[in-house]
């Protein structure tokens, strides 16, 4: 991560996409997404995932997600997108490991 700046000169920020195109990869982004001072910085932190692997991810996204609507709905306090984002991207790193 040290090194990546945006091109108003700010250090970019690592976020995470959940499109369909690419769910779960990480990129580097302008820390003012969002804002008139944004500059649209944009670079890839992680590699392009195949379809299998976009399947899966999407796939064990979508029912971590249905998992904690079940648990919301019966009360019970879960940190649900801290635990969503470390099993996606525990899977993703597991698959690249299998596949080397």
């Amino acid at each position: 991560m040290v090194g990546h700046f945006c091109f108003c000169g700010d250090p970019a920020v690592l976020k995470t996409s959940w499109t369909d195109g690419n769910p779960g990869r990480r990129f580097f982004g302008c820390s003012k997404y969002g804002t008139n001072g944004a500059c649209n910085y944009f670079r890839w932190h992680d590699p392009a995932l195949d379809e299998h692997m976009k399947f899966l991810v999407l796939n064990f996204h979508r029912r971590i997600r249905e998992q904690e609507n079940r648990q919301n709905g019966k009360g019970v306090k879960s940190n649900g997108k801290t635990l969503s984002i470390f099993f996606v991207f525990a899977l993703v790193f597991f698959c690249i490991w299998i596949g080397k």
